[in-house]
């Protein structure tokens, strides 16, 4: 999608749709008079027919004819004016876009909120606009032979009359986390066949042609020397080797600190020998949703040059059933030193991410942060709008979760008390892999805190906000990307 930004009066622009957005306050926006006085009134008068009061998410299409640069006029309902926050301006825009997808038009207009009734920046608003669209506008096409249904918005102009450069930017920086969510969302939608361990790693090298940027990856025999029992343990069944991924970002060369990103890569997660049932295993392939995030939020950060020094992680492999595969009752030995107990092969996720998470000590890091599509156990306790946050730093915890309101992917704490160690406690190793049904995702995370010593540590278990089952107004079917908004958000406000 090409997005500008123009000073071009309203009224001569032209594009095939007009965007408006509109407030319960004043259903009829200022630029209608200015319309209306050529039109004898229609605009106005189809408000006043079709009962548009602007409330949050009502739409109203009015075909305006000849006369002007654009033959539609569509109006998008904000709700109340004050304190709106700029999530709502990338929402709404994503709703006017999958609206008009369906409608097959290819290009239109926007005219530019400043921001300053609802006490947001220009610039802000205007990267908020560029995030809804182009977020809303993705498909995953790669392996489709006929064409799509719902067309591609090609052209999007950002219209304002204040501060051209200020949007110019909104629309850059905007740009660029939204590509980042897509290319995650890509990660989880394309089949493991072609998102394998080696994919995931030549993306990462991709990225480290980025200013900045450098990538290591290594391989089975480097994770023998550094003694990754876990990781190794869950891969011995799959036929593509593993990959352990590593992307450094400096912005800050003269800094020594660093905060970590660690993420869960199971390019395919058939469960192992504790075989998952058929029914919807093929959605198996976005379980390392996790690791796609971290990668992307990585590209993101460099892009945006922001100055701080970022290390991701992400074990990528394959968690298969066969000869050679781990199995129920084998006892692995991680990088730490701490043996695990495997008491299901279906709860890999903890495994791996033992391993990394003890070579994320290596950097010393003010702060680590893992996402996992870790347990069903989170689904059935926040369903699919929040996922469950744990950690051990009370203030962490709290910086997230305001980033995660602001930017809609929203994180809702659990707790993490000592009790629910007991339950991961084992009689012939140092820990088990599961914890039984009870209090299932908590005991995932009690697991995962046996590996970050004392250090500063949130595990977010996204299992059920990285996969959309049904299509939102303003995001698509299939993977969504979570995390990547969510993590740059933090890393700009760090």
């Amino acid at each position: 999608m090409k997005i500008t930004a123009s000073n071009q009066p309203y009224l001569l622009v032209k594009s095939q749709v007009l965007v408006l957005f509109a407030f319960e306050e004043k259903p009829i926006p200022p630029e209608v008079i200015a319309i209306d006085q050529r039109l004898n009134n229609l605009v106005s008068t189809a408000i006043k027919d079709e009962k548009f009061n602007a409330k949050w998410q009502e739409l109203l299409l009015v075909n305006i004819g000849k006369g002007f640069g654009f033959t539609r006029l569509l109006l998008v309902g904000l709700g109340k004016r004050r304190k709106l926050p700029l999530l709502n301006f990338q929402r709404a825009t994503g709703i006017a876009i999958k609206f008009l997808q369906k409608r097959k038009v290819t290009q239109l207009a926007i005219v530019t909120p400043s921001g300053k009734a609802e006490q947001q920046s220009l610039q802000k608003v205007a990267e908020a606009i560029t995030k809804g669209a182009i977020i809303a506008n993705y498909q995953f096409l790669e392996f489709k032979t006929e064409k799509s249904e719902l067309s591609d918005i090609e052209e999007l102009t950002l219209l304002s009359n204040k501060k051209l450069k200020q949007v110019e930017k909104g629309i850059e920086e905007g740009k660029i986390i939204a590509e980042a969510v897509n290319q995650s969302r890509d990660y989880g939608n394309q089949p493991s066949n072609k998102a394998t361990p080696t994919h995931l790693a030549r993306v990462a090298q991709k990225i480290a042609e980025t200013s900045r940027v450098r990538c290591r990856i290594l391989e089975k025999e480097d994770m023998e020397k550094l003694k990754m029992g876990a990781i190794l343990g869950v891969a011995q069944g799959a036929k593509h080797p593993p990959k352990f991924i590593i992307l450094e970002y400096k912005g800050k060369s003269q800094s020594k600190e660093w905060i970590a990103l660690v993420g869960k890569g199971i390019t395919f997660d058939s469960g192992g020998i504790s075989l998952k049932p058929s029914e919807m295993m093929e959605l198996m392939k976005f379980d390392m949703a996790g690791g796609g995030a971290v990668i992307e939020t990585i590209e993101a950060i460099a892009k945006l040059k922001l100055p701080l020094n970022v290390v991701g992680l992400v074990p990528a492999l394959e968690n298969l059933p066969s000869g050679e595969a781990y199995k129920p009752g084998d006892v692995l030995k991680s990088a730490s030193g701490k043996t695990i107990e495997v008491i299901t092969t279906d709860a890999e996720g903890r495994i791996i991410l033992a391993d990394a998470l003890h070579y994320a000590l290596r950097y010393k890091p003010k702060a680590i942060i893992d996402l996992a599509t870790l347990t069903g156990f989170c689904i059935i306790a926040l369903g699919t709008q929040a996922a469950g946050l744990f950690g051990n730093n009370a203030k962490l915890n709290e910086k997230l979760k305001k980033v995660g309101t602001a930017s809609g992917e929203k994180v809702w704490e659990l707790p993490l008390w000592p009790e629910y160690s007991d339950q991961i406690k084992s009689e012939v190793a140092d820990l088990k892999n599961s914890g039984g049904k009870e209090a299932g995702a908590i005991t995932g995370a009690a697991f995962l805190a046996q590996f970050v010593n004392d250090y500063p540590w949130i595990h977010l278990d996204i299992a059920g906000t990285s996969w959309n089952t049904e299509e939102k107004p303003y995001l698509g079917k299939g993977a969504t990307g979570y995390g990547v908004q969510l993590l740059v958000e933090l890393m700009r406000k760090w």
